[in-house]
């Protein structure tokens, strides 16, 4: 007889409970590799949001949905963002009259792989300033700046993430 048929927790219901153990060390195991695993796959940035031509306007839309007022709009492309397709500069505020003002620079890529880079070289420069974020939004990269205090970025900033941007 070995030492593992004679261990008493072995002779319990025929060794039932080791196969459990194993089975449920085994479970952890499976588990812990598929989390490493879906992390490291994690190279998207944001698979959710707008896609395609319409994106910029989706943006639009989801500001003013958002109760937000955009007062002006300038169609013209970051220097930064050398592969963007497309790109708009959005001035938005509670109310256009007075009060604070946040400025959304949008820019459209055509895959994810450059949109995910010009994200990556944009947030370098962009962290030293706390008030602007950059965030990746289906297939645009938005830049939000506006004052250390500043509600409206917050507001536009919290309306990304609600909606899966990252």
């Amino acid at each position: 007889m070995s030492v593992i048929e004679a261990h008493p927790r072995r002779t319990k219901g025929g060794g039932f409970g080791d196969v459990v153990l194993i089975v449920l060390l085994a479970g952890m195991a499976l588990a812990v590799v598929v989390t490493v695993v879906v992390i490291a796959s994690g190279g998207n940035r944001s698979p959710q949001g707008p896609r395609g031509a319409g994106a910029l306007d989706a943006l639009q839309a989801d500001i003013t949905a958002a109760g937000l007022v955009v007062c002006s709009r300038t169609d013209l492309a970051d220097p930064r963002a050398t592969d963007a397709v497309a790109a708009r500069t959005l001035v938005v505020a509670a109310q256009c009259r007075g009060g604070q003002t946040a400025t959304v620079q949008a820019d459209a890529f055509a895959d994810d792989a450059d949109r995910d880079a010009a994200a990556r070289s944009y947030e370098g420069p962009e962290r030293t300033r706390t008030s602007t974020t950059v965030r990746t939004y289906g297939d645009l990269v938005v830049v939000v700046g506006g004052g250390a205090q500043d509600v409206v970025a917050d507001r536009i900033d919290a309306m990304l993430l609600a909606k899966g941007a990252r």
